[in-house]
């Protein structure tokens, strides 16, 4: 099991690729996040091949504006929203877990809170990554191709409601990610999602 909580836009790389497939040749299962960039084409290295691409969802499961999308996302889970964005205001639905007080070195170990708050797809793939731990635990001979089907076929179907923007207007679906007319990505905040942007569905 590897989890890669990073990544960058553009294609897959020949480089990742093949570093990929050397990898899972082996038989580990390699699990990514998509990415924070509102909504664009999953990144550098959830669309490489064999990698199980996680996108992150709101507490209401719709796809939470940060994420990012797409045909290459394997599935979703939770990633965190805060709802609330006055300054000072507690963050509604932070991941709480654990990490440390240190911005450039170790400096000591803490837990975040509504404050101190852990939000996107990095935060989203440890959880599909510990799913697939634990089966890989009942199951040790699943290859990763297994336990990307087990995972896909357990998913829980994604909300066609219960979406709510905060400001009267209406939650849009999901589209698959593409270009305007000057060539640059088309924003996408919190959305329906459905099996070509999202996954097969959420993390069950």
């Amino acid at each position: 099991m590897i989890n890669l909580s990073f990544g960058g836009a553009g294609d897959c790389t020949q480089a990742f690729q093949d570093a990929i497939d050397e990898v899972t040749a082996a038989g580990a299962v390699l699990v990514a996040a998509a990415g924070n960039s509102e909504g664009h084409a999953a990144g550098i290295p959830s669309n490489c091949t064999g990698v199980i691409g996680v996108g992150g969802l709101r507490h209401a499961g719709t796809k939470v504006g940060f994420s990012d999308l797409g045909l290459n996302v394997a599935i979703s889970a939770p990633a965190g929203n805060c709802v609330n964005v006055d300054p000072g205001s507690a963050c509604l639905y932070p991941i709480l877990t654990t990490s440390n007080s240190g911005s450039e070195m170790p400096v000591g170990p803490i837990y975040t809170d509504s404050f101190n708050v852990s939000l996107g797809t990095s935060f989203a793939a440890p959880l599909v990554t510990a799913t697939v731990a634990l089966m890989l635990s009942a199951q040790p001979s699943l290859t990763p191709y297994q336990a990307r089907l087990l995972l896909q076929k357990t998913a829980r179907p994604f909300p066609t409601t219960g979406g709510d923007n905060g400001d009267g207007t209406a939650v849009p679906q999901c589209f698959v990610p593409h270009l305007d007319a000057q060539g640059n990505p088309i924003d996408q905040d919190q959305c329906y999602c459905n099996v070509n942007t999202c996954g097969a569905g959420m993390l069950d």
